[in-house]
């Protein structure tokens, strides 16, 4: 008889976070019943197996996003109270959390219903603020976890002081569409490509600039996502009068599409929790240029051996190394070949062997008190 696991994050917008839950589900379901709560309704940006059951906590898609200190606290045990009902309904065998508060959800869920819990944390710990009052809660709720899932040693080392039981460190997955619609073979372009959300942390803007300064006549740069800092971006573009080079493409489901075309792919980040992008771009063969930010990118990228790795911020290090990339077919070949090697760490399968096996393990474990 198949076990029963249930994920729990906030909501199943575009996000790396919603990618890898949207990934393990439908890798999951060949050897569990696999169930994801929701805290609010919404669309999924990713496809999802049919077998995968969606629960939503506020069945309402118009829901208060700006509550006051009373009613945040109603909202919060009246989410609690829903997971509660939701994982005893399913007769869910463990629960997942992706994500601060909605860990602090699946330990209080959990715990009240005896079944073990897994949370995982994707963000880079050390930049991720939201509020003060959620930093304590999170610090005491996790002490109460059976398992804490990260991506990266940096992680692991960071939440050593929250949590009493085992860390274990898990890369996350190739998404599933993704691993089908590469092409390699596909005829490419002179285009430098960007993925992520328009935002501070992924410093987009020093990409623009630099590409800017790049003298170029058969160059495009591409930057595929979406964000607050779009209409600034735009704005940046324009005073640039680089709007025939440099194209906000929004958030596109058939990204592959550029990445299969693209030759080089360029990362600024300030900071990551894990470069899902990065992972993505490699996969596809692209010659990729990084920040070598806290954490992820030293982690996967060796500097000149299968990508570029610069400091944090410096624009002239990334003109300088995007421009030699751009000009030197060879140097785009051989970190080509050398990222798909890399990647093959990041196989569905292999990754979904490990997630499985920790899933059994805190299972049987429980069984056994």
């Amino acid at each position: 008889m198949k076990k029963t696991i249930i994920f729990v994050l906030p909501s199943l917008n575009a996000g790396g976070a919603q990618r890898v839950v949207s990934t393990l589900a439908n890798t999951l379901i060949e050897e569990y019943n696999v169930c994801i709560i929701v805290s609010y309704k919404c669309k999924s940006f990713y496809s999802i197996n049919p077998d995968v059951k969606i629960e939503f906590c506020q069945p309402d898609y118009n829901y208060n996003s700006n509550p006051n200190p009373i009613q945040s606290i109603i909202n919060n045990f009246r989410l609690v109270n829903r997971i509660v009902k939701i994982l005893k309904r399913h007769k869910a065998d463990i629960a997942i959390g992706f994500m601060p508060v909605t860990n602090v959800y699946t330990i209080i869920a959990t715990k009240i219903l005896k079944i073990p819990n897994i949370i995982s944390e994707r963000a880079n710990p050390k930049y991720n603020s939201f509020g003060k009052a959620w930093t304590y809660i999170r610090k005491i709720g996790y002490r109460y976890a059976d398992c804490l899932v990260v991506q990266t040693k940096a992680n692991k080392d960071y939440f050593k002081t929250y949590v009493k039981s085992n860390i274990e460190i898990i890369n996350n997955p190739l998404d599933l569409e993704l691993l089908e619609k590469r092409n390699l073979q596909t005829p490419k372009e002179n285009i430098v490509l960007n993925v992520g959300r328009l935002a501070f942390p992924k410093n987009q803007d020093l990409l623009i600039r630099a590409f800017s300064n790049i003298e170029n006549t058969n160059w495009k740069l591409i930057l595929v996502g979406d964000g607050k800092n779009f209409q600034d971006y735009k704005i940046l573009i324009d005073s640039l009068n680089m709007q025939d080079k440099i194209i906000l493409a929004g958030n596109i489901k058939d990204v592959y599409t550029f990445y299969n075309k693209s030759k080089i792919f360029a990362f600024t980040s300030q900071f990551e929790g894990f470069p899902n992008a990065l992972i993505e771009a490699m996969f596809y063969g692209l010659a990729c240029i990084s920040t070598d930010c806290p954490h992820g990118p030293s982690e996967i990228i060796k500097n000149n051996y299968n990508g570029i790795l610069i400091p944090v911020s410096d624009q002239n290090s990334l003109e300088e190394n995007l421009s030699k990339l751009m000009q030197n077919d060879t140097l785009q070949n051989a970190f080509s070949k050398k990222a798909v090697e890399t990647t093959l760490a990041f196989h569905p399968t292999d990754i979904t062997l490990e997630w499985t096996n920790l899933i059994n393990n805190l299972i049987d474990n429980y069984s056994k008190k």
